[in-house]
Formats: C-alpha cells, sequence, structure tokens
C-alpha cells in the first residue's frame, strides 16, 4: 500500500483559548492510507488540533486542506472525517447492529444498503456473531471495535481517534494497538490518533508528530524519532534515556567523570557550551567488548526483573542518577550481579546523542 500522496494538509494552524494558545502555527502533511499519530503530554494541543481536523474547532489563523480543498472552516458533517470518542459513546439501548447503522439510518441510506454494509463491517471488525447483543453485554475490547465500526460504516477519507485505547486495561489494550493497526491496514483508509501513550505510538503508528505546549517538535517514522530525537526534550519523553550533563569538546563531552565520545554533534555547538549527552538504556553493555568507545566504572544500586529482559541501575560518577541498563535475562544469570559489586559498562559513540542544555 502506497503512502506517498498528502490527504490531509495543515500550514501554520493556530487557536487561542483567551490568552492561551492551545495549537501555535503547526505545519503538518498526513498522507493517504496512513496511520498518523499525535502524541503529547496533557496540555500539548493534540486535542485541540484533533477537534480542529474534525470541524469542531475552527484555526483563528491557518488552513487545513484535505485532497487540496480547503476545509478550514467546514461544519463536521460536510467533511469526509468521522470522530472516534474516547468514551465510545455507545447507545446502551441499541443492538451492535442499531448501534453500527444508525449513523447509515440518519443519512436515509436505502436499508439494503445499510444491510450490505454493516454485515460487511461487522465481519471486518469480527463482531457478526454479537449483531443482536447489547453494549453491556460486551467486553471493553469488543465495545470498542463497535465504535470502531460504527465510525468506518459511513466510509470516511479520514478516522480521528481520541485516545481509544486508554479505557482498556494493559493486555487489552496491547491486543487492540495490533488489532487497530491490522484493521486499518486491511480497509485501507488514514487514521489519525491522539495518545499520551508512547509505547502505543511506537507500536501503531507510521509517523508520530510530537506536540509540547501547542508547538510541533519533531514529525517522522517511529524508529527515527526513538533513536534520533531532535532535543532533550524528545529524548526524555520517548521511552527512557540516560543524561550526562557536561560541557562541548572536541569529539564528544566533557563530564565530571571524563570525556564521552559522540558520534554527531550539533553543527552550532560551541567548544565549551554546556549540553547534555544521552543513550538509551538497551544500548548500554556490561563488561563492553570492542566498539564501547565510552566506558565507565560504576557500582549496581539497583535491579528488577522485567520477565522480559532484567533492568539495572548503576551509580557512577559521571550523572547524577544512576544509568539504566536493560540487559537479557540470561545475561543477568551468567553475571550473577549483586548489588552493591562494582562493573564496567560501555556503549558505542555512534548511540549518544548531544543537545544543547536548556537547564
Amino acid at each position: 500500500m502506497t503512502r506517498s500522496q498528502v490527504l490531509l494538509s495543515i500550514r501554520n494552524a493556530t487557536k487561542r483559548f483567551g490568552r492561551a494558545t492551545a495549537v501555535d502555527s503547526v505545519s503538518l502533511d498526513i498522507l493517504e492510507n496512513e496511520f498518523f499519530a499525535l502524541l503529547g503530554a496533557s496540555g500539548s494541543g493534540k486535542t485541540t488540533l484533533l477537534r480542529m481536523l474534525a470541524g469542531f474547532e475552527t484555526p483563528d489563523s491557518g488552513e487545513i486542506y484535505l485532497d487540496g480543498v480547503e476545509i478550514s472552516r467546514r461544519p463536521p458533517n460536510r467533511r469526509p472525517v468521522n470522530l472516534m470518542f474516547q468514551s465510545y459513546a455507545l447507545f446502551p439501548h441499541m443492538t451492535v447492529y442499531r448501534n453500527v447503522a444508525y449513523g447509515l439510518e440518519m443519512e436515509r441510506v436505502a436499508k439494503p444498503e445499510i444491510k450490505r454494509r454493516v454485515d460487511e463491517i461487522l465481519g471486518t471488525v469480527q463482531l457478526a456473531s454479537f449483531a443482536d447483543a447489547r453494549p453491556n453485554q460486551l467486553s471493553g475490547g469488543q465495545r470498542q471495535r463497535v465504535a470502531l465500526a460504527r465510525a468506518l460504516v459511513k466510509r470516511p477519507r479520514v478516522l480521528l481517534l481520541d485516545e481509544p485505547l486508554s479505557a482498556l486495561d494493559k493486555k487489552l489494550r496491547e491486543a487492540m494497538q495490533i488489532e487497530l493497526k491490522r484493521l486499518q491496514d486491511e480497509i485501507g483508509i488514514t487514521f489519525v490518533v491522539v495518545t499520551h501513550d508512547q509505547e502505543e505510538s511506537l507500536v501503531m503508528s507510521d509517523r508520530i508528530a510530537i506536540l509540547r505546549d501547542g508547538a510541533l517538535l519533531q514529525c517522522g517514522e517511529p524508529r527515527a524519532v526513538y533513536e534520533r530525537p531532535v532535543n532533550f526534550y524528545v529524548a526524555d519523553f520517548i521511552g527512557v534515556s540516560n543524561f550526562v550533563r557536561g560541557r562541548i569538546a572536541e569529539g564528544g563531552l566533557a563530564t565530571d567523570g571524563g570525556n564521552l565520545v559522540c558520534g554527531a554533534i550539533p553543527r552550532n555547538a560551541r567548544l565549551g557550551a554546556r549540553a547534555v549527552a544521552s543513550v538509551r538504556p538497551e544500548r548500554i553493555k556490561l563488561f563492553p567488548g570492542g566498539g564501547t568507545e565510552n566506558r565507565l566504572t560504576g557500582m549496581i544500586e539497583a535491579k528488577a526483573y522485567r520477565g522480559t529482559d532484567m533492568q539495572v541501575h548503576v551509580r557512577t560518577g559521571s550523572s547524577e542518577k544512576p544509568f539504566v541498563l536493560r540487559i537479557g535475562p540470561e545475561s543477568a544469570d551468567s553475571a550473577r550481579l549483586g548489588i552493591g559489586e562494582r562493573i564496567e559498562i560501555g556503549w558505542a559513540a555512534a548511540h549518544t546523542r548531544i543537545f544543547e542544555d536548556s537547564n
């Protein structure tokens, strides 16, 4: 499935509520058949931006285009866009079939066409056998799929989802992440999802836009955003990072615990300027061998078995907080790590990112 054609184009969109700027001159292109995530903390502007795409908010300035047509001031019912609310908002007195058919009935679609489309979408979301059930007879995941079917049966060009999995428990949420991605691939329409869950956005999305205080910080594929964050905030917000503060030196960062070698130093960095280096826990090795330019000695302060890996906290003289490492359980077993034990850790220069230190 190609995703090269721009479907939604947001140009310098700004939205204010009184003196507060909820969305600050955001520009984004969202592609045909793309699963696109708007990610940010509470108050970052992601929901306001989603509501502008849906037509429930109007930009104070800027434009929104769908297939090249400006839609910024079109009402919601005149946009080929559907919004699936966080609460699902199912009618408790209606069956699954009637909940899904309701929007088509309001549009006075012919009954045979309603039946054909509802049967088809219930089959797609694997709920055909629950057509006569009521919402209170369904699990949380099943109710979520009913809400999804109701939104998709109207065949929108774009489906907007506002925190669609937040009401589910962890195991079901993880299963539904894969299910949503599968459905999006199968149905072939553009999904735009708002979430504050970093892992959720990494699993489901083709691309992620990270917002903070209404401004767009970074937009890219999940791997690029995770591996190559543009600044300290993104590195800290997406996943877990270890940070070391110091000053820019030739080839890296000078710290109290010695110099760190970095693969890439920002172009505008000045020697002696304050900066912070970042490295992900999974990139750090115990008892490092060749190819690990950065090496530190420290003491094991804590460890936690997590099933899929072991998280180890190592106190060094290079940072205020202990370094966090993730190692496989077999490596942890063979190493027989003990609290208070002194060990060496290391990582490659290529896995070190350097950012301006704003603190």
